[in-house]
């Protein structure tokens, strides 16, 4: 038998909040969301968890995190108690983007069946194609394309998904949207790393 340990954790949880209840719950809630531990989830809202909570670092909500882990479920089971679909994190990273860049369909599925914008973008100008074909993530790119995003869309410098996933090194990518119909074109500029 499976001892978990949730009564030590909620300990720490609750001491490392200084003793507050409410922080301690919503640092269980953006955990259980990476996890995709649904039944806590479930638990921590019906006790009043903000379901918009922020992690402290980077602005992700439990849904950013659910998402960015491909965890459907617990993006379903978010979206359903009212998280902001299209909330944004410190560099305006949407849950959406964040799936896409790290190739999680599930979270990416969850999202646009619950009206999440194929076409949003981030403060730099990216949409979740265009970070799907700088990671070259070849199979996430296609599902964008076949739920709407733009094979041409550019960034504000200019750059389309074919020219990030050129300078990127991702040769698989870079010929799927050639494929795909993608113009061929120079690189336009060499922005920094995302």
């Amino acid at each position: 038998m499976s001892v978990r340990p949730w009564p030590l954790l909620c300990l720490l949880a609750l001491a490392a909040c200084g003793g507050n209840a409410e922080e301690a719950r919503e640092i269980r809630l953006l955990r259980a969301s990476r996890g995709g531990d649904t039944a806590t989830m479930r638990v921590l809202l019906d006790q009043g968890a903000d379901i918009e909570t922020r992690n402290p670092g980077d602005g992700w909500t439990p849904l950013m995190w659910a998402a960015a882990r491909g965890q459907g479920g617990a993006v379903k089971l978010l979206v359903s108690r009212g998280a902001k679909v299209e909330a944004r994190d410190r560099r305006g990273l949407t849950a959406l983007m964040a799936a896409a860049r790290w190739g999680k369909k599930d979270g990416v599925a969850s999202l646009l069946d619950s009206g999440a914008r194929v076409g949003a973008v981030d403060f730099n100008g990216w949409s979740a194609l265009l970070w799907a074909a700088y990671k070259g993530q070849t199979d996430m790119a296609g599902y964008l394309l076949d739920h709407g995003a733009a094979l041409n869309a550019r960034d504000p410098d200019g750059n389309s998904p074919l020219s990030l996933a050129t300078r990127a090194g991702h040769d698989k990518t870079a010929a799927f949207l050639r494929a795909r119909g993608a113009a061929p074109e120079p690189l336009v500029t060499a922005s920094s790393d995302r």
